[in-house]
């Protein structure tokens, strides 16, 4: 037996040993393959072995020591679990002779989750599921879920869209305190709310979209003047039935948006209000906020004011009739009184368009895919549209309102804006050297600032190296965001930027509205601060993801009804030094090509984001013949192979 200085030299040397071994605290980072990574807030990145891999889920915050494995290799040693961002999941349930287990539907995800008997509920094998994480795997590297709904099978009709809205957690139906309130506010009517507002039902306004719409958010009209056109923009108003803190609005602020799949429709707001109330429906008089615009006739804008009325839209026409109605005046059945309008609509939009171009930025039209279903909620076709004259005069007026309301909100101090930094941080050095390059510069150009920005964006526009130099910086910008502060949106060009035309489909252009009626009425206008828009940008770009996504899994297994050896022209759109993404011309249907995979020695150059092997290139912009190498619908994967 050790006498106590024994003891006491064994403890400290154990001690020792302990300090000198590296710890830290960091995140788990997991790859395509069973090992990982463990990185710490300062960025240093530590190897995980598949074994210690089992311990954890990705996301995870774990304290961790360093050991060394060989002279040149160390790997992270988990220690304790300091918190987990894994809950809850959806994915397919898959039962092996007696084991029952979840495979997660989740990109870093790649290991099935046991279910226990009593957790099973009535899922059979494929079904696909919803379930929770009931034990973490650390330290034991068990996992276990509990199933909490079974959403049904693969081949169910409408599954897709109701397995996304599962899995983005986007609420499907309201209740009945919510529906009750809107019906309510809906048989009441807007006569207790016009008091104070102007009348302008007299104004000749029209609703412009597509011929299936109910939810008519803007109503335009126009008038010739000496020097150009007065423009009225009419913005649906349900600020002014919705009041704060009750629950439609906090109903509202939940959703944030309306989301759109091929076959349903999950608005923002019950259709009592969306579709009848606040809907700028033909011949009903309605509340809006009107803009009121003069354009002179080189396409310059000024905002006259802005005006809490009530308005009456004199007529629900679609974009195809109004596309008719641009191309020949004589065409279509348009009622005659409100064909000057319209016409006066057409000149104004087109100088709007044309200052656009010459001061801001465009983007060039793409085009649409729509979805044509079958009686069971599937593919049979894949229709592309183009856009429209119709679609682009309503995109100018609403480009025009919301960029004059942003100016007008930070003349007023108030406002929520959409900001748009540019080119990636990351990807500055690349970006500018490119120019230098392509565009014949003595040296790097700065593109901070917006207009450095925008001059530099129409020389790359404007550039006929053999490159499609636009478009190869065009896929390497930040995503907008909701912000407080007045910064510009360098995308469009414009030193800022909000919005306001779709108060009945979008949160932030609601509270846009809340804040634009303080202003007129002398109010203090309603704060909204970071971490509210964070959550209302976060619920937007999930609903967005979860459509998105929707639309890639019918499109698949689209294509998985073609024969096996089809080919297909595509679009490169992105590369990365391992793979190159390609988008269908003809459907839209996105994939990817391993780059790995292509015979001959290819190099890969991180300025043009294009794959050369010296005698072909593989660049942005241009058409490559295809044909699918793997195709998993329910997966929304697609690997294709390059033909020559």
């Amino acid at each position: 037996m050790l006498d106590k200085n024994a003891l006491s030299q064994l403890q400290s040397l154990k001690q020792e040993i302990h300090d000198s071994v590296p710890r830290f605290e960091g995140k788990v980072r997991a790859t395509g393959g069973r090992f990982g990574f463990v990185v710490t807030d300062d960025n240093q990145q530590f190897y995980m072995s598949p074994e210690e891999m089992e311990k954890v889920l990705p996301g995870d915050k774990v304290a961790f020591r360093v050991e060394e494995v060989t002279e040149k290799k160390t790997q992270a040693i988990v220690e304790s679990l300091i918190s987990t961002e894994l809950s809850d999941f959806c994915g397919t349930y898959i039962v092996k002779g007696k084991g029952h287990f979840i495979q997660p539907d989740h990109p870093a995800l790649n290991r099935w989750i046991f279910v226990p008997p009593k957790s099973r509920q009535s899922a059979g094998d494929g079904m696909l599921v919803k379930g929770h994480l009931s034990q973490h795997p650390y330290p034991a590297g068990r996992a276990q879920a509990e199933i909490d709904a079974v959403i049904g099978s693969s081949q169910d009709a409408g599954i897709e869209a109701r397995y996304m809205c599962q899995k983005w957690n986007l609420a499907t139906e309201f209740t009945e305190a919510e529906l009750q309130q809107a019906n309510e506010l809906a048989a009441a009517g807007i006569d207790s709310f016009t008091a104070g507002r102007v009348d302008l039902t007299g104004l000749p306004l029209v609703t412009i979209d597509s011929a299936s719409t109910r939810d008519l958010d803007d109503a335009l009209c126009a008038t010739v003047t000496d020097n150009g056109w007065t423009l009225h923009i009419a913005i649906a108003d349900p600020a002014a039935v919705i009041q704060p803190g009750t629950a439609l609005d906090l109903m509202a602020r939940d959703r944030t948006t309306s989301a759109y799949f091929a076959n349903l429709v999950i608005p923002m707001l019950p259709a009592a209000l969306s579709e009848q109330l606040c809907s700028l429906q033909p011949e009903v008089t309605r509340l809006a906020l009107v803009a009121e615009v003069a354009v002179n006739q080189e396409g310059e804008s000024t905002l006259i004011g802005l005006q809490q009325a009530h308005v009456k839209s004199h007529a629900k026409l679609s974009y195809q009739q109004v596309s008719e109605f641009i191309a020949d005046a004589h065409q279509g059945d348009i009622d005659a009184a409100l064909q000057p309008s319209l016409a006066a609509l057409k000149d104004c939009t087109r100088a709007l368009a044309s200052q656009r171009k010459t001061a801001c930025l465009v983007m060039e039209d793409r085009p649409d895919y729509r979805l044509v279903l079958d009686e069971n909620g599937k593919v049979k076709d894949i229709v592309r549209q183009e856009r429209n004259d119709a679609q682009r005069l309503v995109e100018e007026c609403m480009l025009v309102c919301n960029r004059l309301c942003a100016d007008w909100l930070r003349q007023h101090e108030s406002g929520i804006f959409i900001e748009h930094a540019g080119i990636r941080t990351e990807r500055i050095g690349d970006v500018t050297s490119l120019l230098k390059e392509q565009l014949g510069l003595e040296k790097k150009p700065k593109i901070k600032s917006l207009e450095d920005y925008v001059s530099l964006m129409k020389q790359a526009a404007a550039c006929d190296s053999g490159l499609n130099v636009k478009d190869i910086i065009s896929r390497q910008l930040e995503r907008s965001n909701l912000t407080q502060e007045d910064k510009p949106h360098m995308g469009l060009g414009f030193p800022r930027y909000t919005t306001m035309t779709s108060p009945l489909r979008k949160y932030n252009d609601l509270l846009v509205h809340r804040m634009i009626a303080a202003i007129l009425t002398a109010q203090p206008a309603p704060e909204v601060d970071a971490l509210a828009l964070a959550a209302i940008q976060d619920k937007q770009t999930k609903a967005r993801i979860a459509a998105n996504q929707t639309d890639t899994w019918l499109k698949l297994q689209w294509l998985k009804t073609l024969p096996a050896e089809a080919q297909f022209d595509a679009v490169i759109q992105y590369a990365t030094a391992n793979n190159i993404m390609v988008r269908f011309e003809d459907s839209g249907i996105e994939g990817q090509i391993d780059r790995r995979k292509v015979k001959g020695n290819w190099a890969f150059d991180s300025k043009t984001l294009s794959h050369s092997n010296g005698e072909q290139t593989l660049a942005i912009g241009q058409t490559v013949r295809v044909s699918v190498l793997t195709l998993e619908p329910d997966a929304r994967e697609l690997k294709l192979a390059l033909q020559e």
